[in-house]
């Protein structure tokens, strides 16, 4: 079975463009992202839909009649890496293969995509071994990275974020044991919304003015006292609530920003045969491909 990936960065649209095909074709979502596998962090992550009818599941929602599988499926406090949530990916995945129902994934983050595709190596995790790597600085980790490999490499990881450099650290020190990730009889078809930084930009920018108006510093502070250490306050718009008190919407749009331009970068490394700078044309060739 072929499946169509929308990838793209933060404030592209796919989300939206992906419900408008899924409800055309009769078809469910599956959404690849880290923070809105979350239950409760609807407002910073982009999953609060106010003028939607949206019905609220164990692992997905239901908007305007269209499943948006990947939300909700986890607490807070949950220890989440990219293996724990491709098997979840994989189960959705394989219950649409088996019951020949029509699936579009969306996905911003590059490295869980070429995961899930089988692209990237892995090891099973030794727990003391990132214990340990868990309780080094970022720059200490990535002096480690240094001496794994060499900087052309280096130049394809993501070295600021933390939990990448581990993942990779972790799987360099044990290369006897790789794997990779494999889900049989399906073939993945990206279609990459490469929009302007302009536009980009501008969306976010309306991306936090709405986030801000809508509430996201009380979901914050709600959820701060149930879950103190969850790993989400380290991420995108969190960090800024947590570690900021004053100039919050400017610093919450630089930093996405820059989050946008990392993921532009990454998606420049990936081996993408249809490239779009417009939704239109992105969803007329989806419909040419698949209806």
């Amino acid at each position: 079975m072929k499946i169509p990936v929308i990838l793209g960065p933060t404030c592209s649209g796919k989300t939206s463009l992906a419900l408008e095909i899924a409800k055309e074709l009769n078809w469910d979502t599956l959404s690849i992202d880290s923070r809105q596998v979350f239950k409760d962090l609807d407002i910073g992550t982009g999953k609060f839909k106010e003028e939607s009818d949206v019905q609220k599941f164990e692992g997905y929602w239901e908007v305007e009649g269209v499943k948006i599988w990947g939300y909700d499926v986890y607490n807070l406090d949950y220890e989440l890496n990219v293996l724990k949530y491709c098997e979840f990916c994989r189960e959705v995945i394989t219950r649409y293969v088996k019951n020949k129902k029509g699936l579009i994934i969306t996905c911003g983050t590059g490295f869980y995509l070429d995961f899930l595709m089988g692209r990237v190596k892995y090891t099973d995790i030794n727990l003391k071994k990132k214990q340990e790597l868990d309780s080094k600085t970022l720059i200490e980790l990535n002096e480690i990275l240094a001496k794994l490999l060499p900087s052309e490499e280096i130049q394809k990881i993501d070295t600021k974020n933390k939990r990448r450099v581990i993942t990779k650290i972790l799987s360099l020190e044990n290369k006897e044991n790789y794997q990779t990730f494999l889900i049989k009889g399906v073939e993945f078809e990206i279609y990459y919304l490469n929009q302007s930084r302009e536009i980009l930009y501008k969306n976010a920018d309306s991306f936090i003015d709405m986030i801000i108006k809508k509430g996201v510093v009380n979901e914050y502070n709600n959820l701060l006292e149930k879950f103190p250490l969850a790993k989400a306050w380290d991420g995108l718009i969190y960090s800024e609530i947590k570690n900021f008190d004053t100039d919050l919407s400017q610093r919450m749009k630089y930093s996405i920003h820059a989050y946008i331009r990392r993921q532009q970068t990454y998606f420049k490394k990936m081996d993408l045969k249809y490239v779009f700078d417009n939704s239109k044309s992105l969803k007329d060739k989806i419909y040419i491909n698949f209806k």
